[in-house]
């Protein structure tokens, strides 16, 4: 009886995935993103979808900031889980520098997958190192970190945007698991009090600011 309880329950899951995913594909034909699952990517396919659901989440103006962009699979799952009104901010160098497939400039590729969303990003091309509080200007209600995965650097970026998270905003880290600086950040961040976990899809982690903490 156990092992068909087993049977039944991993049927039932597959078969939600399954309709989860029409659904995303069908959200994301209705914003001309026509080839999305098709975009070459390090963030694997729950992930991304994780990502729309998070967008979906959002206000109808909703600021959200990506650093690490690569080739734009996870800035079109955003933009396509958001609504119209809303914005993204891009930081990235599209020099390739921390990716596994070595230097090359991937702007032109990046701005083809995501022309169909175009005129709701805005883009930094610069090492997030560089950029300023003042170039990312206001409040964030959705975060997503994919850049430079080294303790040093993911510090800096959580540093540099945990007082620009919105009141009920989410925070986002990519390579939780696989690389020791995100994880020691998440971990860091748990235990000062000022966060709360979200939730974990595969090696995606989210954070959101604990319901008394006063960041400045």
């Amino acid at each position: 009886m156990l092992s068909q309880l087993k049977v039944a329950k991993r049927a039932a899951g597959a078969a939600h995935r399954r309709v989860r995913t029409a659904w995303i594909k069908l959200a994301t034909r209705q914003r001309g993103l026509t080839d999305v699952y098709k975009i070459p990517t390090f963030t694997v396919r729950e992930e991304l979808e994780t990502l729309f659901e998070l967008a979906q989440e959002c206000p109808a103006e909703a600021r959200v900031l990506e650093i690490g962009s690569y080739l734009g699979a996870s800035t079109c799952f955003l933009g396509a889980g958001l609504r119209t009104t809303a914005s993204i901010t891009c930081v990235d160098t599209w020099q390739n520098q921390t990716m596994p497939d070595g230097i090359r400039d991937t702007y032109a590729i990046f701005q083809e997958n995501i022309k169909a969303i175009r005129h709701q990003i805005t883009l930094i091309r610069k090492l997030s190192g560089d950029v300023t509080r003042e170039e990312l200007g206001g409040k964030f209600d959705l975060v997503f970190l994919d850049g430079d995965h080294s303790y040093k650097q993911t510090l800096a970026d959580f540093d540099l945007v945990s007082t620009l998270i919105a009141p009920n905003g989410v925070l986002v880290f990519h390579d939780s698991y696989f690389f020791e600086g995100v994880s020691r950040v998440i971990g860091e961040a748990l235990a000062s009090a000022k966060w709360q976990i979200g939730g974990s899809v595969r090696n995606l982690f989210w954070i959101r600011r604990a319901q008394f903490a006063h960041l400045s």
